[in-house]
């Protein structure tokens, strides 16, 4: 019997063994001899799986070489096949081992040792540092299939790992979907339709594959990894040859609507956009065709133009006006509350059609928009009115009914607090606002037109009309003045809300005069009842911006003087110095002439009027000392005109100080003494024009 004293090590502890041997192969300073076994030995990955066989060929490093390098360690695949050659092999447990202990204590053990060592080759089988043949390599699979504690997660990471040729395909599918591990068999079915694509031999095997990889998509528990089928599917069929793949998607279409439309939809929209109408057809009797209605929805909707605006528009341009009225025609069945929106901002659809389905379906503000578009717009008001009157004796019932179940609530509050947990009346509440939303849209869409049937009324008579509506609802609901009933207040409640939806919408659309108007003349002999409330507000806040648009005038102007401030400042400082160079040294002075040429001297060729400057100023800059030069020539200038000199030409001299400096210069003459109204750098009528 070959390595008696390793098999005693495996039967005593077979994990401590693994353990010990597990910390030698992870030890990164280890060296390890060369594999000395070959390509036909039980490591090899390509020993197809009709011939793995149990019989290995191990040959140990040579004796010289052993002598060489004493710290040289087993080639680790050499250890691993010895290893499974003892473990896997029914030798463990022979005739000769019952000197061991009992023969059925000694098969647990071999069955522990079996399933420590097909652990401990699920690492290094992962790590790539060891093969396996493809019988052992199903070994591991089915150990981490039934392992306690397994996830899914180290399915994938060993499937990722080892090479495609290194296990056997449907073996390892059967393994890993008996124990329903829906992502290791996506990865295997996967693998599956790219081996067998480009066989024609193999269509229907890669069809298999492709349809089961849908199933595990589909079958997935994380809405994220479903939603990737679309992906998938979309890298699947782009290519030239896979019309087989695209039979598979039709046929499951419909499960990919219901999954999500919108991906559908773009997945149609690049794959089969002249199929379009076979694939609506083929959606029309799948589940009374709620599904044909998501696949539509997502298209015409605009839900898709979020995601692809060009593949949106492609798939909104092979829609006929017989898709749209079918769209139609659903969405009456499904969402009639979205009709009206629908109609109002599309216009593929007939309106002769469109009128009669929703006037079946009884459709109260689609049928009167679409009244509206054929000009009958009196008719259209009507229907939305007496809708409104009927909607609202249907809320008094409700509301009734509520209150006499509830008879032992004594106290307004908590009548209040029944009803308004009432879904019954939440939902009536909506219904009757989305019926005033719809009838407040006619009146802002006609504003401007006349009524033939209301007596010539021009647009903001609409509003009124529908605002003297709401006010004689009262008298239609019985609702008496300052009453108390708690039906009545309910209802009273309800009203306040409708009519300040009303007056928030009349606002924008009719002056506040003609609505005080209105309101004060048809209200002159009573106390405004629920109008005063409103009234106030609306004064209150019309008084609020005139506040804000006053303040904002006066932050306008003074604005304005700040700018005009800042370009008089800049213009006066500019006109100082013109054309000055900005290379002169430091220490030396700019001397300007009348007509501003400007010379460049040193400090002690300068004399300005009989005095010597000192040669401590030369610290100042060449600007400050051209203002200098420029503000004791404008002085001259002044005092010359004032003992009655005057320029060559008979003209009065030009001022050349501006505003600044006659206001705060040292000695301030009043220019006005002089006749003198022109100064440099202030804007006004031009003046002494031709008196040079």
């Amino acid at each position: 019997m070959s390595y008696p004293y390793l098999r005693a090590l495996i039967l005593i502890d077979a994990k401590a063994l693994l353990d010990c041997l597990a910390i030698a192969l992870d030890d990164g300073s280890a060296r390890f001899a060369q594999a000395a076994s070959q390509m036909h030995t039980l490591g090899s990955y390509d020993v197809e799986y009709e011939t793995d066989n149990m019989m290995i060929e191990v040959v140990s490093p040579a004796e010289d070489e052993q002598e060489v390098d004493k710290e040289l360690l087993p080639d680790r695949q050499d250890l691993v096949n010895i290893i499974s050659s003892i473990i896997m092999s029914d030798s463990l447990v022979g005739s000769s081992s019952y000197h061991y202990g009992p023969r059925k204590q000694m098969t647990l053990l071999s069955i522990k040792a079996k399933h420590f060592f097909l652990d401990f080759l699920a690492k290094y089988l992962q790590l790539g540092v060891i093969t396996a043949p493809k019988y052992l390599t199903g070994e591991v699979f089915i150990r981490l299939c039934n392992k306690k504690g397994s996830s899914e997660n180290d399915i994938l990471a060993l499937l990722q790992a080892l090479p495609r040729s290194s296990y056997e395909l449907d073996e390892v599918l059967y393994t890993v979907e008996r124990v329903r591990m829906t992502r290791g068999a996506l990865f295997l079915h996967k693998v599956g339709v790219t081996k067998s694509l480009d066989r024609d031999d193999m269509a229907d095997k890669c069809q298999h594959h492709f349809n089961r990889s849908i199933d595990c998509y589909l079958n997935d528990m994380e809405e994220d990894v479903k939603k990737g089928v679309f992906g998938y599917a979309r890298k699947e069929c782009a290519g030239g040859n896979v019309s087989m793949l695209r039979s598979v998607v039709l046929k499951r279409l419909p499960e990919l609507v219901k999954l999500d439309a919108v991906h559908a939809a773009h997945l149609v929209g690049e794959i089969f956009i002249e199929e379009i109408d076979m694939i609506l057809s083929s959606l029309q009797r799948i589940e009374s065709g709620r599904v044909e209605y998501s696949f539509l929805h997502a298209i015409i909707s605009g839900d898709l133009s979020k995601q692809d605006s060009v593949i949106a528009q492609e798939l909104l341009a092979n829609l006929t006006v017989d898709h749209h009225h079918s769209y139609l025609l659903l969405m009456t069945t499904f969402q009639p509350e979205i009709v009206y929106q629908y109609l109002s901002s599309n216009e593929n659809y007939r309106l002769n059609d469109a009128l009669k389905l929703c006037q079946e379906r009884k459709i109260t503000d689609a049928s009167a928009y679409l009244l509206e578009r054929m000009g009958d717009v009196s008719g259209a008001l009507k229907l939305m009115l007496e809708t409104l009157d009927t909607r609202m004796i249907t809320l008094k019932n409700i509301i009734q009914h509520s209150i006499k179940s509830n008879n032992h609530h004594s106290s307004r509050s908590k009548v209040q607090s029944n009803v308004h947990q009432n879904d019954t009346a939440q939902k009536e509440i909506v219904r009757i606002k989305q019926i005033l939303s719809a009838v407040l849209d006619l009146c802002e869409r006609n504003k401007n037109d006349h009524l033939t049937s209301l007596d010539h009324e021009r647009g903001p008579l609409l509003w009124f009309h529908v605002l003297d509506r709401l006010v004689n609802a009262k008298t239609l609901l019985s609702i008496s003045k300052n009453t108390t009933e708690l039906l009545s207040v309910e209802l009273s409640t309800v009203l306040s809300e409708l009519l300040l939806m009303t007056m928030q919408r009349m606002i924008s659309n009719v002056s506040l005069f003609d609505l005080m108007h209105k309101i004060t003349k048809d209200h002159a002999g009573s106390d405004l009842g629920e109008f005063r409330e409103m009234l106030v507000s609306m004064l209150k806040t019309y008084s609020s911006e005139l506040d804000v648009c006053s303040k904002a005038v006066d932050v306008m102007y003074y604005d304005i003087r700040c700018m005009a401030y800042e370009k008089k400042k800049l213009k006066v400082q500019g006109s100082f110095v013109q054309e000055c160079p900005k290379d002169i040294p430091r220490q030396s002075f700019l001397d300007v002439g009348a007509g501003g040429q400007y010379e460049v001297k040193s400090p002690r060729s300068v004399v300005l009027d009989s005095h010597l400057f000192s040669v401590n100023n030369q610290a100042a800059t060449h600007k400050s000392n051209a203002v200098s030069l420029l503000k004791q020539r404008r002085v001259s200038n002044r005092y010359q005109s004032r003992s009655g000199k005057r320029r060559r030409g008979g003209g009065t001299n030009i001022n050349l100080m501006t505003s600044s400096e006659c206001q705060f210069s040292p000695g301030r003459v009043d220019m006005n003494d002089f006749g003198l109204h022109r100064q440099v750098g202030a804007l006004s009528e031009a003046q002494n024009v031709g008196g040079l």
